[in-house]
C-alpha cells in the first residue's frame, strides 16, 4: 500500500466531507425501484447534466418504464422520445432497451439477481453490453449494486490533477488510475472517524465519489475554478435536498491549502502573471 497516497486521499476526503457533509441523496430519485433507476441514470448521464437526467427519468416513470420488463417490451421510439432531454438520446434509447432485455432474458427480469454476482465477473458482464464503458459500469456497480468499485471520471482527474496528488493523472489509463486509488484505500482501512460510513469500503467509495462530483460542480470548475468565491450558484435539481445544506454560502474551496494549482495561481497573481489553473 502507498501510505503517502492513502494519507493524501483521506485528507482530501476529510476536507470535502467537512465542507459538504454526507452525500446520501443522489439516488433513488423518484421511484421505489431504486436499483433499476440507478442503472438508467448511470447510462443517461453520459455527457449530460444531471438535471436533464432527472427530467428523462421522470418521463420514463410517467410511462411506467422504470421497470425491467416494461422497458424491455416498450417500442424504442417511445423510449427515445422520453429521454430527449439528454444528449445522444438516439443512441441511449436502444441501449436502455437492450439492457432491459438482457436482464429479462438472463435474470428473469430482476436486476437484484444481476447484482448478486461477484464484482469482477459482473463488471466484465456489464462491459460487454452496448455503450457500457468502465465509468458507467463502475457507477452501476457502486451505486446500484453496492460493490466496492471506485468510479474514475473527469471530476476526479480534474480535482486530483490540480491538487497534484497523482502525477500524470490526466493521462493515466482508466484501469491504472482506478487500481492505484483502490490499492491506496484497501479493505482494512480504519474508517472509525466517519461513523456514517459504517466502516464500509463501499460506502467510502460512494461518498468520496459523490463529494468529488459535488466539488467539481460548485468550486473546481473546468474553466474557471471558484477557489476564493464564497457563494457558488445552486443547481436547479428536481429535488432541492440535493443542493441544500452543503451549498452556499461557504468560505470558498476547502482544498485551497493543499492545491498546487491554487498555490501556483496565487504566486503568479502576486508576481503579476496569469497561469493556467490546469
Amino acid at each position: 500500500m502507498n501510505t503517502a497516497l492513502t494519507n493524501q486521499l483521506l485528507d482530501i476526503y476529510d476536507r470535502l466531507h467537512k465542507h459538504y457533509g454526507h452525500e446520501p441523496h443522489w439516488w433513488p430519485l423518484f421511484t421505489n425501484h431504486w436499483r433499476w433507476e440507478i442503472v438508467l441514470g448511470s447510462i443517461l448521464v453520459q455527457q449530460t447534466q444531471w438535471e436533464r437526467v432527472e427530467q428523462s427519468i421522470q418521463h420514463l416513470d410517467a410511462l411506467g418504464l422504470v421497470n425491467e420488463r416494461a422497458l424491455a417490451a416498450a417500442p424504442v421510439e417511445t423510449i427515445v422520445e422520453a429521454i430527449k432531454p439528454v444528449a445522444y438520446y438516439n443512441a441511449k434509447g436502444p441501449s436502455l432497451k437492450h439492457f432491459a432485455q438482457y436482464v429479462v432474458q438472463r435474470y428473469n427480469g430482476d436486476i437484484t439477481k444481476l447484482f448478486e454476482r461477484p464484482t469482477e465477473p459482473l463488471r466484465k458482464e456489464l462491459l460487454a453490453l452496448p455503450h457500457i464503458g468502465p465509468e458507467t459500469a463502475d457507477a452501476i456497480l457502486l451505486y446500484g449494486g453496492h460493490h466496492a468499485s471506485f468510479v474514475v471520471d473527469a471530476y476526479l482527474r480534474r480535482v486530483i490533477g490540480r491538487i497534484g496528488t497523482i502525477p500524470d493523472v490526466a493521462t493515466l489509463k482508466y484501469g491504472a488510475l482506478q487500481q492505484l486509488i483502490e490499492q491506496a484505500l484497501p479493505d482494512d482501512l480504519d474508517l472509525s472517524a466517519y461513523p456514517h460510513l459504517q466502516n464500509s469500503r463501499m460506502r467510502l467509495f460512494w461518498d468520496f465519489h459523490a463529494l468529488i462530483v459535488e466539488h467539481g460542480i460548485h468550486h473546481c470548475l473546468s474553466r474557471r475554478p471558484r477557489c476564493d468565491e464564497t457563494s457558488a450558484p445552486r443547481r436547479n435539481f428536481s429535488q432541492p435536498i440535493k443542493c441544500a445544506t452543503h451549498c452556499p454560502p461557504c468560505d470558498g474551496c476547502p482544498l485551497r491549502e493543499i492545491c498546487a494549482a491554487y498555490q501556483l495561481a496565487t504566486a503568479a497573481k502576486i508576481a503579476g502573471t496569469t497561469p493556467n489553473p490546469g
